[in-house]
């Protein structure tokens, strides 16, 4: 009868255990998945990573993650503060810096001058700089059931951008070639030809909402997905182009400026939409 108790105790206290590290909520060792009241949360966009594993299927170009493509870079970051168990004030980073060069193949104009039948040809280039900033703050509610945890809540977003169009052409305008042969990048007109572009910076300011859903693979590890609608409006400043032609004698180099603040045109409003999958690290 004795070792009947003791194996009925020990069978319960067994049972109590596990009910108390349930693989729901903690793991065989007792280390807790979730993220509690007082927890910090750091994390960065998965995206990248997804698309370098998917990628080793494929012949493309695998970039490297973090990077937006071989021209720049694009991350997302993400940090959380748990008031409770089951809310958060949040915040985000979105960086993308993006510095491309394009070539544009042009005829060799002092070569062709020589010789009519001349089939040498040149490079006009154009580079491309642009940066965009994102900070983002916000409010969560969760709910969940185990490793298995949704959230929603309400954000508030400010973002800056700017962006730099600069071109080199291989032939040069001089008195005996007032119009040399020019790659049309897009900037070009009928007497000038464009040598750089700066568009007006933009800022947008922002108000929107997001639901997704955590799921936590290891203590303190989760990866997660969201979706969001917003509301905003963004203004876009003054920009600036810079432009050269032959003019009689010399050549001319004119800057003109277009775009206004006060321009009602360059102001935008509207919804936006928004993705992302994440991994977090609860600390």
């Amino acid at each position: 009868m004795f070792g009947l108790c003791l194996c009925v105790g020990f069978s319960a206290m067994a049972q109590n255990v596990e009910e108390e590290y349930s693989a729901a909520y903690a793991n065989k060792r007792g280390v807790y998945l979730l993220p509690q009241a007082g927890d910090f949360a750091l994390g960065v966009d998965a995206t990248p990573f997804l698309r370098y594993m998917g990628n080793f299927f494929t012949s493309g170009n695998n970039v490297a993650p973090f990077f937006k493509d071989v021209n720049g870079f694009n991350q997302t970051l993400y940090g959380k503060y748990f008031l409770q168990d089951d809310r958060a004030i949040r915040a985000r980073l979105t960086v993308s810096v993006l510095n491309a060069t394009d070539k544009g193949v042009i005829r060799n104009d002092v070569a062709f001058f020589d010789d009519a039948a001349s089939t040498a040809t040149l490079f006009d280039i154009q580079r491309e700089s642009s940066t965009m900033l994102e900070l983002g703050a916000g409010y969560e509610f969760r709910r969940g059931h185990g490793r298995v945890q949704g959230f929603w809540g309400g954000e508030v977003a400010l973002g800056f951008s700017s962006e730099k169009f600069s071109y080199d052409y291989a032939n040069r305008i001089t008195d005996e070639n007032e119009t040399p042969s020019t790659y049309d990048f897009g900037w070009n007109f009928s007497n000038y030809r464009t040598t750089e572009v700066k568009p007006g910076n933009a800022i947008y300011f922002g108000l929107g909402a997001f639901a997704g859903v955590e799921y936590f693979f290891a203590p303190q590890m989760s990866l997660g997905g969201e979706v969001g609608l917003g509301f905003g409006f963004s203004t876009t400043g003054q920009g600036q182009m810079t432009r050269e032609r032959w003019d009689t004698d010399a050549l001319r180099v004119e800057i003109d400026k277009y775009g206004n603040w006060e321009n009602a045109q360059n102001i935008a409003v509207g919804t936006r939409t928004s993705g992302r999958i994440f991994l977090m690290f609860h600390f």
